[in-house]
Order: C-alpha cells, then sequence, then structure tokens
C-alpha cells in the first residue's frame, strides 16, 4: 500500500510543474471514447521549459488571454455536455436528478459512482437537495492511470472522495474567471480551512491542479453541476516534500533546505497552513555564482538559513483569491459570489519566518488574471500550487530582506530592485547579517510556527 500511495503523491506533485498543456488536443466529450493517453506525471509538458527566460509566462498569458476569451473555448465547453461529438444531439444533464443520480446512471462515470456508494457521507452530499455542489467526476479511463497496487485505506479515498466536491454551483462560465476553488475536504494542516483545487485555463482547455483537463462541462443537475475530467484528483502532498520531489526545477532551493536543516523542521513542525515563497533554481542563478558560493559553504550556512527563512510563512496560507489565516474565519472561501468579492487591487502584509518581517504582497486583477508581486518588484511566475499543508508561490528572484535601518513603518529597500542579480557577498551579508547576530539562523528554531 505504500508504494501505491507514493505513486500517487508522485501524480499529485508532478502535476504542479504543469500550468499548462501546449499540445492542441482534440476537445472530448463526456460521452466519447475517451483516451487520455500518458499517465499523468508523464502528459503535459512543463509550461517553463516552452518558453524563453524572456518570454516570461506572465507576459505569454497577457498577450494571449484576449484569444482566450475571443476563442471558440468558451462555446465548445458549454456545448460539450454529455455529447457524443459525432452524434450531433446535445445533452445538458436533467435538472429533475440529483448530482449522485446522474453519475450513476452514467456509463462513463460507474467506476467513480461505485466508490460514492461506499461512502454514505459522500453520496449524501450529492443528493442533498437543499445546497449546490459542484463535482469534478472522473471518467472511468481516468482509473486506469492508477498502479495497480494494493487498495488504498479507506481514509485515504474518503479524503479523494472529498476533494472532488466543491461547495456551491461552478458552471464554466464562472470557472474560466476563478483561480482556486474550495472542497469538502477540510485538513488539521490548514486550519480546518478547505483544501483547494487550482483551475488553470489554456487556449487547450481547463486544467485542475496542472494536470487533471476538463472533457465534459455544465452538466446540470437538480442540486449543482457536473464537469467530467480526465484524470484522478489526488490531495498533494505537503509543500516542503513537493519541493523535494520536483528536482528539476528546486533542486538549489532544495539543497539549501536540506543544508540548514529548515526542510526537516518545514515537515515535522506542526502548523497550520502556511505560504512558501518557492525560487527556481534560474531563481538562486540570478545570484550569481560568488554569491551561491558563500551561501553554500560551511562559513555562508547560517546566512543561508536566514534567507530562507525569508520565504517562509507559517499559518498564514495566501492563495491568488482567497486567504486562510490561523483562528480566522474563511476570507473569500467559496460559495456563492467569491469571485466578485474580490477587487481590481489589494495588499497583503505577510509574516516571515525572519524575525516576522514582513513579505510585501500586491494583487492586480485583470480580465479576470492575476498579477502577482512580491516586494514590489519580485514577480509570482507560477501561483497556487496547492500543498497538504499550504500553498506555494513560485518566485522569478530569491527573496532579500531589506536592511535593517528602516524606521517604524518603513522597510526602507524593499530588496527586489535588478542590482540585486549578481548581488556582492558584502550585500549579502549587510542584509542578512542582523539576522543572523540575533539568532534567527540558529539550530532550526521553529517554535514560531
Amino acid at each position: 500500500m505504500k508504494q501505491a500511495i507514493l505513486a500517487l503523491l508522485a501524480v499529485g506533485a508532478a502535476g504542479f510543474v504543469v500550468p499548462f498543456d501546449h499540445r492542441a488536443e482534440q476537445q472530448i466529450s463526456f460521452s466519447a471514447d475517451i483516451d487520455t493517453g500518458k499517465h499523468a506525471q508523464d502528459a503535459p509538458q512543463a509550461w517553463w521549459d516552452a518558453v524563453s527566460e524572456r518570454d516570461s509566462p506572465l507576459s505569454l498569458i497577457k498577450s494571449t488571454i484576449d484569444g482566450v476569451l475571443g476563442s471558440s473555448l468558451v462555446d465548445d465547453l458549454l456545448s460539450s455536455d454529455l455529447r457524443h461529438p459525432h452524434d450531433g444531439h446535445g445533452h445538458h444533464g436533467d435538472p429533475t436528478k440529483t448530482v449522485y443520480e446522474l453519475i450513476k446512471e452514467s456509463k462513463y462515470t460507474q467506476r467513480f459512482a461505485e466508490l460514492i456508494s461506499e461512502y454514505g457521507d459522500i453520496k449524501e452530499l450529492l443528493e442533498d437537495t437543499k445546497k449546490n455542489r459542484t463535482l469534478f467526476v472522473p471518467t472511468d479511463r481516468a482509473f486506469e492511470h492508477i498502479p495497480k497496487h494494493k487498495k488504498p485505506s479507506k481514509e485515504f479515498i474518503l479524503a479523494l472522495l472529498k476533494y472532488h466536491v466543491v461547495p456551491g454551483s461552478y458552471p464554466v462560465k464562472r470557472i474560466l474567471f476563478t483561480h482556486t476553488v474550495p472542497t469538502e475536504l477540510e485538513l488539521d494542516s490548514l486550519d480546518d480551512h478547505p483544501q483547494r483545487l487550482r483551475i488553470g485555463v489554456s487556449l487547450f482547455g481547463v486544467y485542475l491542479n496542472f494536470y487533471s483537463k476538463v472533457v465534459a462541462a455544465n452538466i446540470e443537475a437538480k442540486n449543482g453541476f457536473i464537469h467530467a475530467v480526465d484524470h484522478i484528483l489526488i490531495p498533494p502532498p505537503s509543500a516542503a516534500k513537493i519541493i523535494k520531489l520536483l528536482p528539476g526545477k528546486f533542486s538549489t532551493f532544495s539543497l539549501a533546505l536540506e543544508t540548514t536543516g529548515l526542510g526537516e523542521d518545514l515537515e515535522e513542525a506542526e502548523h497550520r497552513g502556511g505560504t512558501l515563497f518557492a525560487p527556481t533554481n534560474i531563481a538562486f542563478k540570478r545570484l550569481g555564482p560568488r554569491a551561491n558560493a558563500f551561501l553554500f559553504s560551511e562559513r555562508g550556512k547560517r546566512f543561508l538559513h536566514a534567507l530562507l527563512r525569508y520565504h517562509v510563512v507559517a499559518n498564514e496560507t495566501l492563495y491568488s483569491d482567497a486567504f486562510y489565516k490561523e483562528g480566522h474565519s474563511d476570507q473569500n472561501d467559496g460559495g456563492e459570489g467569491e469571485a466578485e468579492a474580490l477587487t481590481d487591487y489589494w495588499h497583503v502584509d505577510l509574516p516571515s519566518l525572519l524575525d516576522e518581517k514582513p513579505i510585501h504582497v500586491d494583487f492586480r486583477r485583470w480580465k479576470g488574471f492575476i498579477t502577482i508581486l512580491v516586494n514590489g518588484g519580485v514577480r509570482v511566475a507560477v501561483q497556487d500550487g496547492i500543498a497538504a499543508d499550504g500553498v506555494i508561490q513560485v518566485v522569478d528572484r530569491v527573496l532579500i530582506p531589506p536592511h535593517k535601518r528602516h524606521h517604524h513603518g518603513d522597510d526602507g529597500d524593499d530588496g527586489s530592485k535588478d542590482d540585486e542579480e549578481n548581488i556582492s557577498v558584502e550585500e549579502l551579508k549587510a542584509r542578512l547579517g542582523p539576522y543572523v547576530e540575533d539568532g534567527a539562523s540558529e539550530g532550526g528554531d521553529m517554535s514560531d510556527l
């Protein structure tokens, strides 16, 4: 069973590095003969491998988002309801039947319906007519991607089923302008907040958590909507484990976490959610060879530890469109009108593990797309990497704390300027030295988690 669980975790982690699939796969309807091809961990190519360093994902999306909204994508998704692509007859579900009744009757979702029938609580949710819910149902073909090992525990399957159910109604028109949605899976590691699904839209379709494609949409039921997906949605592992599982993008960051012991602390320390700003290998490369040589030397180890702590926020989970704080009710979390509640611009200050030194985060919404800047100029290149204990926001530069010389309310240099490329060792020491001297990087203390 351990092998099966590890394989499933690998699927979820592999999907994290897959923002969009660049291959124009044919749009397939719910009732078609669905063939998804490769396994989830091999299917879509990492988006950032498909563009040059100059052609950032952010600029690429901005240049094509008008094309997405003006293309036939919306019409294709809206017209794919339970229809064979060759029969010419559409079917928009049945508003007299519940979500559970519809998937039970469909010959293409028998395996998922059978699983639900074994879990009365989930079945009850999908039969409840007092509240609307949206189900992302894996087709029977989706089950072929699961490794043939011993069946996972009932607890794991229950969590998996909950992860496919979203409170409220999410038709395609709403999904296309939504970045994350809450599910029925609530976790202690998120302070009992709901785990979320990431929604990504490209010219080639809608993907959940980067790897599971919506292959049919807007199947209307008496108590909500159904969307069919081509891969089972696996609850993701912890943020630290995801970083370990993706050396192609985070090997330097992973080595830094291991060298300083902070990675082990993140895995073992009790915390209730969190935000991890994860620099890519390219981000570390931008620091320059001398800075990297110093940070990864025995002499620079304490400075590296302080630097890493400035990338970690404990107990506050900041998604692009939702914010979980320990001990607070959900903010912008699910239900009707979630997306409408967000403004065009908003700002959040997050306390890092580096003496609670704030990380300044600015959001701007543009035609349903959200850009995120950290400390005034560091771009979040890949948003909302869903993790069991929080969220990963991938940054294209290493975050360096400002000089500790500001007065109250003034953070001085925000540490985001271009001159931090090939930063000198002396400048690094000046920025990080006060925190090292204060003991912020000694011994991997995570008492503030």
